[in-house]
Formats: C-alpha cells, structure tokens, sequence
C-alpha cells in the first residue's frame, strides 16, 4: 500500500486531528526505521499510519487492533496486520517476534517524546530539537510521564542503540513535519 493509500484509509476511519497526526507521525519514524534497517519503505510506513486506525471505534484496549484487523482485512497484507495487532500485543496476545513488530512498539512510544520535547520549545518545531536534549529528556522521569520508556528501549531488539534510535525517530518525525504541524 502506498501512503496515499494508507492515508486515505486512516482518514475515512479517524476524525480527531491529534490522532491522526500521530498516526503520521509514527508512520514517518516506521519510514525511517525501514531505510535505516533495509526494509520495505511503503510496507513499514502504511503500517505505522495505519496502527491506530481503530481507535475512535474500539471500546478499549481489550480490543484496539482487534477492531483494525477487521477493518483492514481486505486492505493490508495479514502479516501486516499482525504487526498491527502486535503493538497491543498485551490484550491481543500476538507474539513480538519479528522486526516490524519491535519498529511499531518503539516507534509508537517514542512518538510522544519527540512531540513532548517539541512542544515545550519556543518554537515548537521538530527542527529545533537536537538528538542531545531528547535522550536528556528520556532520562528525566518528570517528563512526559505518559511515554513508555520500556517500549521505547525495545528498540534494543532491533541492535539500535537509544541513541541511534531517537537519532533515527527524530529523522522521521523531522520529515513529516510539515504534516503535524511541528
């Protein structure tokens, strides 16, 4: 799928602005991290837009994926979808077992960091924040309390540093700036 197409799909199913940016968002770190790994660039990026697709129709977490699995059955290669359904992986049960499983999870979490240290500068732009003050800010516990340090490290899993890691996140997001508005 092509991220036209991903992004067609994602709007027809998300309204609320912030969602979707994040969805965005994730799918330019995914890019990123599929150039960086030697991966299907088109496949990583629909994925990572599309992994929220659900979340304005799921009830919860019991069954977000689930809920975008039925929705992208005939839109989204099964494996795919499986990456999808392995960032819930808690509630969905789908084992982390392969490289754009760990990309997602990551890339999903470390999202909200960089929007985090974007959004406290006084520009609040994307270009302005520097690799340096981003792994100052994952280690400070006080910020963004919300973004899952332990889901960020995964990335460990996929032989990135942290800080190869939030270089290359940074990168993405740095992208598609344009489109968040960051």
């Amino acid at each position: 799928m092509e991220r036209w197409q991903a992004l067609d799909l994602a709007k027809k199913h998300v309204s609320k602005e912030s969602n979707l940016k994040h969805m965005i968002a994730v799918g330019g770190i995914m890019r990123e991290m599929a150039i960086h790994l030697g991966q299907d660039v088109e496949d990583w990026e629909s994925v990572g837009i599309l992994h929220d697709i659900d979340f304005e129709t799921c009830t919860g977490p019991q069954d977000h994926t689930i809920v975008a699995r039925d929705i992208l059955c005939d839109q989204l290669d099964q494996t795919l979808i499986e990456a999808i359904m392995a960032h819930n992986h808690e509630h969905t049960g789908v084992p982390v077992d392969n490289d754009i499983k760990r990309a997602l999870i990551c890339s999903d979490a470390v999202s909200g960091l960089i929007i985090a240290a974007t959004l406290v500068l006084p520009s609040k732009k994307i270009a302005d924040v520097n690799p340096k003050s981003l792994m100052k800010k994952y280690n400070s516990k006080d910020f963004a309390k919300g973004v899952s340090r332990e889901r960020i490290a995964l990335c460990a899993d996929l032989g990135l540093s942290l800080e190869e890691f939030l270089g290359i996140a940074l990168n993405g997001m740095r992208g598609i700036a344009s489109d968040i508005d960051l």
